[in-house]
């Protein structure tokens, strides 16, 4: 695990954190807030910027744009450490990562820097999808940055799966955006959270490491719509989208539009290609090394969710 040393100041270490107002760093950041006292969030909408400014008062909030070539400097004046998350299916992603990771360079030469964090993706070696690839290739850059780095990949989401639908409808209907037969490994964002922290926190015992993050799976959703009509009472009838179907919602979920760029398209084509084929599949014994725990189950995730719901439908 490397040295026992960690030079960590909670006080003083000025910590960066991207896509602030995303799935990833909201489960992050409740981990870090209390302690980490010079936070600089990075977000991309003013209503983020709001949002963040609202639930982070002595944070430092910056709104921009990533894929702007000089403003990483900017992000990372004075910074210590990153945790760097990029837009999911950004143009030009793996371009954004280099062009931090050499800001990052800049900032650890001047003597502040001292830890890059890289929020990428389960088995990146799986090019065929487009994101995976750009993310290798950013991984690769890193590991060649002479950064001291940790690499974090995460698996399919938990909350990708539409609880509150499930619930309301008298005939719940799950539409499946690829056969459902094919397995999957899931990470619950709670998992993930507590994960970036101890990392974060614990800094040079996770130099150089890449942590395949999975909480729990394989399993195909005929088997996760079976757990949750056992749970709600009622029977998911599963159904599975067109090809077409399933690029156009994915697109519009994702930029409200599908009047996008073709790399985007391409993109997420891709994904949904392998994904109907394939799956994406990994070990969840690193993610319990890490947690010092078992890792979230699905019907856990599950019934904590649904209890959530519960709660607020009284409130």
């Amino acid at each position: 695990m490397g040295t026992s040393i960690c030079s960590v100041d909670h006080a003083d270490d000025l910590l960066v954190i991207t896509c602030a107002s995303g799935k990833q760093a909201t489960a992050l950041l409740p981990n870090l807030a209390k302690q980490w006292q010079r936070l600089r969030l990075v977000c991309h909408s003013p209503a983020s910027e709001e949002r963040l400014k609202k639930e982070y008062p002595k944070a430092e909030v910056i709104r921009t744009d990533l894929g702007l070539p000089k403003e990483p400097e900017r992000i990372l004046k004075d910074a210590t450490a990153i945790y760097h998350v990029e837009p999911p299916f950004a143009h030009r992603q793996a371009v954004m990562g280099f062009n931090m990771i050499d800001a990052a360079k800049k900032v650890a030469e001047e003597g502040t820097f001292k830890h890059f964090v890289y929020a990428s993706v389960l088995n990146t070696q799986l090019r065929k999808m487009i994101h995976h690839d750009q993310r290798l290739q950013v991984e690769e850059y890193l590991m060649e940055s002479e950064l001291n780095y940790t690499i974090l990949q995460p698996t399919h989401f938990m909350f990708l799966f539409p609880v509150p639908p499930m619930l309301a409808q008298e005939h719940p209907i799950y539409m499946a955006n690829w056969n459902p037969n094919i397995p999957f490994s899931f990470l619950a964002l709670g998992d993930l959270g507590e994960v970036g922290a101890k990392v974060l926190n614990e800094r040079e015992k996770h130099y150089a490491a890449q942590y395949p993050l999975c909480s729990d799976g394989p399993l195909n959703y005929h088997q996760i719509c079976g757990m949750v009509s056992q749970e709600i009472g009622k029977q998911i009838e599963l159904k599975q989208k067109t090809y077409e179907e399933s690029v156009q919602g994915f697109l519009m979920r994702l930029y409200g539009s599908l009047d996008v760029d073709a790399e985007s398209i391409d993109a997420v084509e891709r994904i949904l290609l392998y994904y109907n084929r394939h799956g994406l599949i990994g070990s969840s014994n690193i993610c319990e090394w890490l947690l010092g725990r078992k890792p979230t189950t699905w019907l856990d995730w599950m019934r904590a969710e649904i209890k959530q719901i519960k709660q607020q439908q009284h409130h």
